[in-house]
């Protein structure tokens, strides 16, 4: 999925008394950040069965590999702006 553009990694950053160094374990850290981009509409590694990949985020829309090799793209729409859409809706109307 990386490769089409549908899936990123991420790191949570933490400072030490050595400067900053990576944290790669599974913690209430990336739980957290994995929470928030489930209720955005991705995929989070740290759910796979056979190989949990606590730093990857993905989208495919439903597309599969195979699909996307063939062409086909997801028509993904994004919830942030939809939010804020209806918030400013909101907003306006009192």
């Amino acid at each position: 999925m990386h490769n089409y553009g549908l899936a990123v990694d991420f790191v949570i950053v933490i400072v030490s008394d050595d400067g900053k160094r990576a944290l790669w374990t599974e913690g209430e850290k990336w739980t957290s950040v994995a929470a928030i981009a489930k209720s955005l509409g991705f995929v989070w590694g740290g759910d796979f069965e056979l190989f949990r990949d606590f730093a990857h985020l993905g989208m495919s829309g439903g597309i599969s590999t195979r699909d996307l090799q063939k062409g086909w793209r997801p028509n993904l729409v994004s919830r942030v702006a939809s939010a804020n859409s209806e918030n400013e809706a909101e907003r306006e109307n009192g």
